[in-house]
């Protein structure tokens, strides 16, 4: 069977057993695709597994489990064998090239591959690899006969890659939040519209900072009270960006906000409230930003924003199609620096989805 006809089976036994209603208006062929995403990771799989597993508990019938419940549970397991076997060995695309040591650092990998059967004696290879969830490139590729010289680049590499993720950081706490800081994380609760914390070792050890953990929770499956789904979706208060968690993941509901993460809240629930509204006809404005550039590639359309009374007077937006209002901001002080972040927007994006690029992803990257 392949993953998307268990995801279809999945979906059916859910819906079959969707007893509060959570999984009634959600269109069929978005929920399938949401649960085949879930098939591409083992981690994910084990917390589709648990979801089944929490249904079952609450069978009366024998039967119903050995028939209903154990052909899913049997499938997902072989995927994620099938899916640790192929991760214990990682080869870079089609060149030969297995990878021997990767590390993660912000968006990007940096990584040194050997192929000891090269034909021109490049045995080493060291690459940059970002992850862009349907696809993934590799840049900065070099080659060399030599160990030591391909161990340098990497080093330099990785330093350069460490400096662009601590320019990333706003810097507004670096101190981790901990339990004692928040009210303890009761499943019974809706965490809808909370400030929450997540998890420091939900995150990757760069991002285990207090500024990074903090989140506005915006919708999910999981962010429901007594929810049997587990995503919940959320904006960063430091960076507005939206991204997913598990409900796992929740350390808790933040008990006091400091200042700058209520102007935070403000600035965002301001942009969310914005991108509600229909376009209007030019000069557009956004939360205070006047639109003066864009940049159309396929469905996502890119943005630049002006106000001078602001205290980053720059920004870059993008939007997709199909919804309303514009998100993930980069704020700057100078517009040539959002310029420059506008065009390098659109070219990943041009370049990412160039079918001469397209490379399915085995590897999940949301961590943040």
């Amino acid at each position: 069977m392949d993953n998307r006809a268990l995801a279809t089976e999945i979906h059916e036994f859910l819906i079959a057993n969707d007893a509060l209603g959570h999984l009634g208006g959600i269109e069929k062929d978005y929920s399938i695709e949401e649960i085949e995403n879930h098939l591409s990771d083992p981690q994910m799989i084990d917390d589709v597994i648990k979801d089944i597993d929490e249904i079952a508990d609450t069978f009366d019938d024998h039967q119903s489990y050995i028939t209903d419940v154990e052909p899913l549970l049997r499938g997902l397991r072989q995927i994620k064998e099938g899916l640790e076997a192929e991760q214990s060995r990682r080869m870079v695309a089609d060149t030969g090239y297995e990878v021997i040591h990767a590390i993660r650092m912000g968006d990007r990998e940096v990584l040194i591959a050997v192929n000891m059967k090269d034909p021109d004696g490049n045995f080493y290879m060291k690459a940059e690899y970002t992850d862009h969830g349907i696809i993934g490139q590799y840049d900065g590729v070099i080659y060399s006969p030599s160990y030591l010289c391909i161990v340098e680049d990497f080093v330099s590499s990785l330093y350069r890659q460490t400096l662009d993720v601590r320019n990333e950081l706003v810097n507004y706490d670096p101190n981790p939040i901990t339990a004692d800081q928040c009210y303890p994380h009761d499943y019974g609760q809706d965490l809808t519209g909370k400030i929450v914390a997540i998890k420091a070792e939900a995150l990757r050890p760069e991002y285990r900072r207090g500024d990074v953990q903090m989140v506005l929770v915006d919708s999910g499956f999981g962010a429901k009270a007594n929810a049997r789904g587990s995503a919940v979706f959320c904006y960063h208060l430091s960076d507005g960006k939206h991204t997913r968690f598990e409900r796992h993941d929740v350390l808790g509901v933040v008990k006091e906000l400091p200042d700058w993460a209520k102007e935070r809240l403000a600035v965002i629930r301001a942009e969310r409230e914005a991108a509600k509204q229909p376009h209007p006809a030019a000069p557009e404005k956004v939360s205070g930003y006047t639109i003066t550039e864009r940049i159309q590639v396929g469905q996502k359309q890119f943005v630049l924003g002006e106000n001078p009374n602001a205290v980053s007077p720059y920004v870059t937006w993008q939007h997709l199609e199909g919804r309303t209002g514009y998100d993930w901001g980069h704020y700057f002080g100078s517009r040539d620096k959002a310029l420059v972040d506008l065009t390098a927007r659109a070219e990943k994006e041009r370049y990412s989805t160039s079918p001469d690029n397209a490379r399915m992803s085995k590897n999940r990257n949301d961590a943040r």
